[in-house]
Protein backbone atom coordinates (compact mmCIF):
# COMPACT_ATOMS: atom_id res chain seq x y z
CA UNK A 1 0.00 0.00 0.00
CA UNK A 2 2.95 2.38 0.79
CA UNK A 3 4.78 1.60 -2.29
CA UNK A 4 1.86 2.10 -4.40
CA UNK A 5 0.78 5.59 -2.86
CA UNK A 6 4.42 6.62 -3.66
CA UNK A 7 4.55 5.45 -7.05
CA UNK A 8 0.90 7.51 -7.50
CA UNK A 9 2.72 10.78 -6.15
CA UNK A 10 5.55 10.26 -8.48
CA UNK A 11 3.18 9.81 -11.22
CA UNK A 12 1.16 13.19 -9.89
CA UNK A 13 4.44 15.05 -9.95
CA UNK A 14 5.48 13.84 -13.41
CA UNK A 15 2.34 14.68 -14.89
CA UNK A 16 1.96 18.36 -13.47
CA UNK A 17 5.77 18.72 -14.30
CA UNK A 18 4.85 17.59 -18.24
CA UNK A 19 1.60 19.65 -18.20
CA UNK A 20 3.23 22.40 -17.11
CA UNK A 21 6.51 21.63 -19.93
CA UNK A 22 3.56 22.07 -22.88
CA UNK A 23 2.25 25.64 -21.95
CA UNK A 24 3.39 28.70 -22.80
CA UNK A 25 6.33 29.34 -21.26
CA UNK A 26 5.54 32.40 -18.87
CA UNK A 27 4.69 33.09 -15.19
CA UNK A 28 4.05 29.97 -13.24
CA UNK A 29 5.84 28.29 -15.87
CA UNK A 30 9.44 29.50 -14.61
CA UNK A 31 8.05 29.47 -10.89
CA UNK A 32 8.15 25.48 -12.11
CA UNK A 33 11.02 25.27 -14.17
CA UNK A 34 13.25 28.04 -12.82
CA UNK A 35 16.54 26.45 -14.09
CA UNK A 36 14.95 28.00 -17.36
CA UNK A 37 14.62 31.14 -16.33
CA UNK A 38 17.58 32.79 -17.91
CA UNK A 39 16.40 31.16 -21.08
CA UNK A 40 12.82 33.15 -21.43
CA UNK A 41 13.40 34.50 -24.57
CA UNK A 42 14.42 31.77 -26.06
CA UNK A 43 11.75 29.47 -25.03
CA UNK A 44 9.25 32.00 -25.90
CA UNK A 45 10.71 32.01 -29.72
CA UNK A 46 11.17 28.06 -29.49
CA UNK A 47 7.55 27.68 -28.48
CA UNK A 48 6.30 30.26 -30.74
CA UNK A 49 7.85 28.77 -34.20
CA UNK A 50 7.19 25.13 -32.67
CA UNK A 51 3.16 25.62 -32.24
CA UNK A 52 2.15 28.94 -33.45
CA UNK A 53 4.45 29.40 -36.52
CA UNK A 54 4.91 25.45 -37.85
CA UNK A 55 2.18 22.68 -37.99
CA UNK A 56 2.59 20.78 -34.41
CA UNK A 57 -0.69 21.01 -32.64
CA UNK A 58 -0.66 21.03 -29.08
CA UNK A 59 -4.44 19.31 -29.74
CA UNK A 60 -4.89 15.47 -29.59
CA UNK A 61 -7.70 15.41 -31.93
CA UNK A 62 -5.66 16.87 -34.75
CA UNK A 63 -3.84 13.39 -34.65
CA UNK A 64 -6.41 11.16 -33.82
CA UNK A 65 -9.25 12.35 -35.96
CA UNK A 66 -9.74 11.91 -40.05
CA UNK A 67 -12.57 13.90 -40.40
CA UNK A 68 -14.89 16.42 -38.53
CA UNK A 69 -17.04 14.17 -37.34
CA UNK A 70 -14.94 11.88 -35.55
CA UNK A 71 -13.15 15.24 -34.48
CA UNK A 72 -16.36 15.97 -32.83
CA UNK A 73 -17.00 12.87 -31.62
CA UNK A 74 -13.40 12.48 -29.65
CA UNK A 75 -14.19 16.32 -28.32
CA UNK A 76 -17.35 15.38 -26.54
CA UNK A 77 -15.85 12.18 -24.70
CA UNK A 78 -12.81 14.28 -23.51
CA UNK A 79 -15.79 16.96 -22.52
CA UNK A 80 -17.38 13.63 -21.20
CA UNK A 81 -14.36 12.95 -19.07
CA UNK A 82 -13.70 16.35 -17.17
CA UNK A 83 -17.59 16.72 -16.69
CA UNK A 84 -18.09 13.34 -15.09
CA UNK A 85 -15.07 14.49 -12.52
CA UNK A 86 -16.31 17.87 -12.01
CA UNK A 87 -13.51 19.29 -14.29
CA UNK A 88 -14.01 22.92 -16.02
CA UNK A 89 -10.85 23.24 -18.50
CA UNK A 90 -9.10 26.80 -18.78
CA UNK A 91 -7.72 26.00 -21.92
CA UNK A 92 -9.18 27.16 -25.18
CA UNK A 93 -10.22 23.01 -26.26
CA UNK A 94 -10.44 20.23 -24.26
CA UNK A 95 -8.45 17.88 -26.01
CA UNK A 96 -5.07 20.53 -25.33
CA UNK A 97 -2.27 18.29 -24.02
CA UNK A 98 -2.00 20.54 -21.23
CA UNK A 99 -5.05 19.87 -20.33
CA UNK A 100 -5.02 16.49 -21.15
CA UNK A 101 -2.16 15.95 -18.45
CA UNK A 102 -3.61 17.91 -16.40
CA UNK A 103 -6.19 15.33 -15.96
CA UNK A 104 -4.27 13.06 -15.29
CA UNK A 105 -2.95 14.34 -12.86
CA UNK A 106 -6.18 15.54 -11.16
CA UNK A 107 -7.59 11.77 -11.15
CA UNK A 108 -4.65 10.40 -9.47
CA UNK A 109 -4.81 13.12 -7.26
CA UNK A 110 -8.81 12.07 -6.33
CA UNK A 111 -6.98 8.46 -6.11
CA UNK A 112 -4.93 8.80 -3.70
CA UNK A 113 -7.18 11.20 -1.47
CA UNK A 114 -10.46 8.83 -1.99
CA UNK A 115 -12.20 8.41 1.45
CA UNK A 116 -12.91 4.75 0.12
CA UNK A 117 -11.79 1.98 -2.07
CA UNK A 118 -14.28 2.11 -4.49
CA UNK A 119 -13.86 5.81 -5.57
CA UNK A 120 -9.92 5.24 -5.57
CA UNK A 121 -10.67 2.32 -7.99
CA UNK A 122 -13.47 4.53 -10.00
CA UNK A 123 -10.67 6.88 -10.20
CA UNK A 124 -8.21 4.33 -11.09
CA UNK A 125 -10.55 2.69 -13.99
CA UNK A 126 -11.37 6.32 -15.38
CA UNK A 127 -7.25 7.14 -15.63
CA UNK A 128 -7.06 4.18 -17.39
CA UNK A 129 -9.80 4.68 -19.89
CA UNK A 130 -8.58 8.34 -20.49
CA UNK A 131 -5.28 7.70 -21.29
CA UNK A 132 -5.67 4.54 -23.68
CA UNK A 133 -8.43 6.00 -25.76
CA UNK A 134 -7.59 9.81 -25.52
CA UNK A 135 -3.55 10.79 -24.11
CA UNK A 136 -1.43 8.25 -25.03
CA UNK A 137 -2.18 7.92 -28.91
CA UNK A 138 -2.80 11.61 -28.96
CA UNK A 139 0.35 12.47 -26.68
CA UNK A 140 2.92 10.06 -28.41
CA UNK A 141 1.96 11.45 -31.53
CA UNK A 142 2.62 15.19 -30.59
CA UNK A 143 5.99 14.42 -28.82
CA UNK A 144 7.15 12.53 -31.89
CA UNK A 145 6.92 15.75 -34.11
CA UNK A 146 8.19 18.18 -31.53
CA UNK A 147 11.59 15.32 -30.73
CA UNK A 148 11.96 15.60 -34.78
CA UNK A 149 10.81 18.95 -35.12
CA UNK A 150 13.00 20.97 -32.10
CA UNK A 151 15.45 22.82 -32.13
CA UNK A 152 15.81 24.13 -28.34
CA UNK A 153 16.85 21.08 -25.79
CA UNK A 154 14.45 22.27 -23.29
CA UNK A 155 11.59 20.74 -25.62
CA UNK A 156 13.27 18.27 -27.17
CA UNK A 157 14.18 16.56 -23.94
CA UNK A 158 10.44 17.41 -22.60
CA UNK A 159 8.91 15.36 -25.66
CA UNK A 160 11.66 12.71 -25.23
CA UNK A 161 10.38 12.07 -21.43
CA UNK A 162 6.82 12.62 -22.29
CA UNK A 163 7.59 8.93 -24.49
CA UNK A 164 9.14 7.45 -21.90
CA UNK A 165 6.87 8.08 -19.40
CA UNK A 166 3.85 7.47 -21.55
CA UNK A 167 5.71 3.79 -21.81
CA UNK A 168 5.95 3.36 -18.26
CA UNK A 169 2.20 4.60 -17.75
CA UNK A 170 1.35 1.74 -20.22
CA UNK A 171 3.10 -0.67 -18.53
CA UNK A 172 1.42 0.59 -15.35
CA UNK A 173 -2.00 -0.16 -16.35
CA UNK A 174 -1.61 -3.38 -18.45
CA UNK A 175 -0.09 -4.50 -15.12
CA UNK A 176 -3.53 -3.18 -12.97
Amino acid sequence: MVAQLELNKERLSKYKSLAVAFSYPEGSFFDFFPEASGEKVGLIREYDRLFRAKDIWLYGTEYMSEHEFQRSNYLADISGFYKAFGVEVDCERPDALKAELEFMHYLIFKEINAPVREKAEICLDAQKKFFTEHLAPAAKAIAQKIVSAAENPFYKNAASELIDFLSQEEEFFNAK
